[in-house]
């Protein structure tokens, strides 16, 4: 069992041993006893001094070929559609915390699963669940800085632990380890961060402080740039907003980035577009709520290139906001559409808008849900996925209080509730979905009153 460390500003990988199942205890709401294994032993190994030019190195990063990571959204492209189908709404697993969590990260395990939960502290407590047994991790989870994003990594299919920051990492975003073991991080200057076998590049990009870093699952990066304070409405901790999209290529030397810049007078509300091939014609296009103080938000769609392949309608006002969730096939053998709530602090109404052209036209709408609480940064409360076992993926979204989860199917014609469950309290995390070995899935949210609830099969 190894623990790899990066010095200097590169950052840290945690391979974390999972308990074995004999040593589980049966969670509920009136106890919550553990029993765990001593620490095991974890051996070190250097890489080379940080500089701001690259640098030559001795090829000593841990090679990682079968390395997954797991984010507090279901895809490394921002598209929050969780793979698998079915899961169990009626015997929810309960989890005590020691505090209230602000973020879950989960990944299967054979036929198990891990939920690994964050503090609004930053402390981090860890789980293994088994047909309603429960272990805690009690060894080697690091903490993070209050409010920064877990990342879980996984070794051959085993999740091994937390990607740990170091001091100069940027506190509300996540770094991403991507290729080989290669580690990237915001810096709290703005600028981008990578090790890799060549040394540590600091590329001089004006990155969003609160941005989340997608990937194509290979050699590219993506990554809202250029933030400004023109457009104060603040709804997600700040008043910075990005003007611009950076894609970043890796495998050529230097990294070549591009860079997409929006209207002059727009911003982009978010902290991640969604990276996906829309149309079907092969190529990743990048969507984005964008937003001017005269009309508030609509979505837009880009082509890698910067030209607009699709935008819908403005809401009318400005500071009215769309919080764009998935793009998913909602009605099985049809074209994708994009799922949204529009204005979610105010009447919360799930949309669902299709590609005609060059516009995106709402095709239904189905008023009080609410995915996103204003003053948070977590912008991943809601998903998408066929939890309900029917071939359909439902958004699954809270109501306007925030204390019960509704599964919200489009047939083709119209929305509707399918499945509701109840949360045990106000929801204060995103929620994580998890495909497990058998193909069903888990579905795990944190409250308020620190409780993690889990539906598992």
């Amino acid at each position: 069992m190894l623990a790899v460390q990066f010095r200097g500003i590169v950052l840290s990988v945690f391979l974390l041993g999972i308990v074995p199942s004999g040593c589980a205890s049966r969670v509920s709401h009136d106890s919550f006893v553990v029993q765990t294994e001593p620490p095991q032993i974890f051996t070190a190994i250097p890489v080379s001094t940080v500089t701001l030019e690259p640098v030559i190195a001795e090829p000593v990063l841990l090679q990682v070929p079968q390395t997954k990571i797991f984010v507090t959204y279901p895809n490394l492209d921002g598209n929050r559609v969780v793979e698998g189908a079915g899961f169990d709404a009626d015997n929810p697993v309960d989890i005590p915390l020691m505090g209230k969590p602000v973020w879950v990260v989960a990944a299967a395990l054979d036929e198990n699963s891990v939920w690994y939960v964050v503090l609004e502290t930053g402390q981090v407590q860890a789980f293994q669940v088994q047909a309603g047994l429960v272990t805690e991790v009690q060894f080697n989870k690091p903490d993070l800085p209050p409010g920064m994003p877990p990342v879980l990594v996984s070794l051959d299919e085993v999740p091994t632990g937390i990607l740990q920051p170091v001091a100069d990492a940027a506190v509300y975003t996540n770094p991403l380890l991507y290729k080989d073991g290669f580690v990237v991080h915001v810096r709290q200057d703005g600028y981008l961060s990578i090790a890799g076998r060549e040394g540590d590049i600091v590329l001089p990009i004006d990155v969003l402080p609160d941005a989340r870093i997608l990937s194509d699952g290979a050699d590219r990066l993506m990554f809202l740039s250029n933030p400004s304070d023109s457009y104060a409405h603040g709804i997600m901790g700040d008043d910075l907003e990005a003007t611009a999209i950076t894609i970043l290529d890796t495998s050529v030397r230097p990294a070549a980035s591009q860079e997409i810049n929006i209207a002059p007078d727009d911003v982009i509300e978010g902290i991640a577009p969604i990276w996906v091939d829309m149309n079907g014609d092969g190529r990743r296009e990048i969507i984005v709520t964008q937003s001017n103080a005269i009309e508030g938000s609509r979505i837009v769609v880009y082509r890698e290139d910067g030209s607009v392949l699709a935008e819908g309608a403005s809401i009318g006002q400005g500071f009215r906001w769309i919080h764009q969730v998935a793009v998913g096939q909602f009605v099985a053998g049809g074209s994708l559409e994009i799922a949204t709530v529009r204005t979610p602090h105010i009447g919360g109404v799930v949309e669902i808008y299709t590609l005609e052209g060059d516009q995106l036209v709402v095709v239904d709408s189905l008023s009080g849900y609410s995915s996103h609480r204003i003053g948070s940064r977590n912008l991943d409360s809601a998903l998408a996925g066929d939890f309900d076992g029917d071939g359909m993926i439902e958004l699954v979204v809270p109501d306007q209080a925030q204390t019960v989860l509704y599964g919200v199917q489009f047939s083709g014609e119209h929305l509707d509730p399918v499945w509701n469950v109840a949360l045990g309290g106000r929801l204060n995390t995103n929620l994580a979905g998890v495909e497990l070995a058998d193909g069903r899935l888990a579905l795990g949210a944190g409250t308020e009153d620190h409780l993690l609830r889990i539906w598992i099969p």
